[in-house]
C-alpha cells in the first residue's frame, strides 16, 4: 500500500467522481488539509469538439463552486497562449515557476499579473502527461508571504503523473459523451453511453414529429462550389435546428438537407403545452431563415426557403441496422405521414404546416388547407397552417 493518502484516493475514488470539476474540487481540499495554502488552481483539458480545442477547470479560494471555461479553436495563435506560461508545457517543460512577490518576484508572464494583484504570491504550471504522450496542464499559486516551499512542489510534481491518469480517465468520459450527443442526439447519446445497443430493441413512443426540408437543394447544389454548399448548409441547419433544441426538443437526424426532430410528449396532460413549444420553434426556424436570408443578400446570394411539418403521433424509437453499422431512428406510419406532408407544405408554398392532429390539439389558431392525398398515405388528410 502507498503509505501517502492523496495519492491512493486519486488511485481508487477519483477516477470514479462525476467529472474534472469534481476531482480537482476534492483534489485540492486534500491538498489544503495538508497545509498547502492554495490560493487558486487550473485544470486544463483537452477535448474532442468541433468547435472547443479545450476546456478548463478553475478553483479559487472562496468560491462556491469550480467555474469551467470553453476554449475554442484558434487560441494558439493569440497573445494569451503565446505570451502565457502553459506555451513552454506544450513545448516540453515539465513545469514553469513563477514568484509573483516579495524580493525573488520576477513575473516574466504579463498574464501573472492580475493573479499577483488578487493576492497569489507564488505560481507553478505544471504538465500532466497522458498515455497518448501528449499532455494536459495545471497551475497552482499559494498567497503565503514566502511562497511555496520546495517540498510542496516537489510534492505537485510527484503527484503529477497520478494527476494526468485522472484527468484523462474523466475527460475521456466527458469526451465520448460529448461525441455521442453531437452525432447521435442527446436521448440517443445517453443510451449508447449507458450501453443500451443491442440490434433491434426499442420502444414506442408519443410525440410531435417535426420535419424541416430546405426547397430547391438539388439545383442549389449544382450551381455552387462543393466547400460553399457545406457552408450554406451549416447556415441552414443552424437556423432550424437551434429553436428545437431551445425548445425543448431533439434533432435525430439530419437527412440530407432534411432535419427531423421530435418533442416528447411525456404526459397526455402537457400535450398541448408540448405542441405550442413545437410550434414556436417552427416560427422561430422561419424568422432565423429570414435573418440568414437578408445576410445573403447583402452577399449577393441567392435566398433560401424551407418548410416545417408537425405531426402528432406514435413512432418506434429504436436500434435498427446491419450487425456493424447502427442507428437510433424513429420509424413508424406516423414519421412517414410527417414527411409527407412536409413535402406537401412545398407543392402548396407553406412555410408551416400541421396535421389534424396536431391543429385539434394545439391552441394556436389554424386554418384549412383542404384534404389532400399524400403519396403511400391510405386516406386523404386535411392540413392546416397558423392562421
Amino acid at each position: 500500500m502507498n503509505p501517502d493518502p492523496v495519492f491512493d484516493w486519486l488511485l481508487t475514488d477519483a477516477p470514479s467522481l462525476p467529472s474534472c470539476r469534481h476531482v480537482l474540487e476534492e483534489l485540492i481540499a486534500r491538498l489544503n488539509a495538508e497545509g498547502m495554502q492554495l490560493h487558486r488552481a487550473v485544470l486544463g483539458i483537452g477535448v474532442l469538439h468541433p468547435e472547443l480545442m479545450a476546456k478548463t477547470y478553475t478553483w479559487e479560494r472562496g468560491s462556491k463552486y469550480v467555474s469551467e471555461t470553453e476554449i475554442h479553436h484558434g487560441i494558439e495563435t493569440t497573445a494569451q497562449y503565446l505570451d502565457g506560461p502553459f506555451r513552454p508545457l506544450n513545448e516540453g517543460t515539465p513545469f514553469v515557476r513563477q514568484r509573483l512577490a516579495g524580493p525573488d518576484a520576477a513575473i516574466t508572464y504579463p498574464m501573472l499579473e492580475a493573479q499577483r494583484d488578487a493576492g497569489s504570491t507564488d505560481y507553478i504550471a505544471i504538465s500532466l502527461p497522458r498515455s497518448d504522450g501528449n499532455i494536459y496542464r495545471s497551475s497552482w499559486t499559494t498567497d503565503r508571504d514566502n511562497g511555496f516551499t520546495d517540498d510542496e512542489i516537489q510534492r505537485l510534481l510527484a503527484l503529477r503523473p497520478i494527476i494526468g491518469m485522472v484527468a484523462e480517465l474523466q475527460s475521456r468520459a466527458e469526451m465520448t459523451k460529448s461525441v455521442l450527443n453531437l452525432y447521435l442526439g442527446r436521448e440517443a447519446g445517453r443510451r449508447v453511453y449507458a450501453g443500451d445497443i443491442k440490434r433491434g430493441e426499442g420502444n414506442t413512443i408519443r410525440s410531435v414529429l417535426w420535419m424541416c426540408d430546405l426547397r430547391g437543394f438539388t439545383s442549389l447544389s449544382d450551381s455552387i462550389p462543393l466547400n460553399h454548399l457545406i457552408a450554406t448548409l451549416n447556415d441552414y441547419f443552424e437556423a432550424v435546428t437551434g429553436p428545437i433544441h431551445a425548445s425543448g426538443g431533439e434533432v435525430l437526424k439530419f437527412i440530407g438537407d432534411a432535419v427531423l426532430g421530435i418533442f416528447r410528449i411525456e404526459e397526455e396532460a402537457d400535450i398541448a403545452e408540448i405542441c405550442e413549444r413545437a410550434l414556436s420553434a417552427a416560427e422561430l426556424a422561419v424568422a432565423n431563415m429570414r435573418i440568414l436570408n437578408r445576410r445573403r443578400d447583402r452577399e449577393d446570394k441567392s435566398p433560401l426557403s424551407c418548410s416545417i411539418a408537425l405531426h402528432v403521433g406514435d413512432a418506434m424509437y429504436g436500434n435498427v441496422g446491419a450487425h456493424d453499422r447502427l442507428d437510433f431512428t424513429v420509424i413508424g406510419p406516423a414519421v412517414n405521414l410527417c414527411a409527407r406532408l412536409e413535402s406537401l407544405a412545398g407543392s402548396l408554398g407553406e412555410k408551416i404546416i400541421c396535421s389534424s392532429e396536431f391543429a385539434t390539439i394545439s391552441t394556436a389558431e389554424m386554418r384549412t388547407v383542404g384534404m389532400h392525398e399524400l403519396k403511400n398515405v391510405a386516406a386523404p388528410i386535411e392540413a392546416f397552417v397558423p392562421a
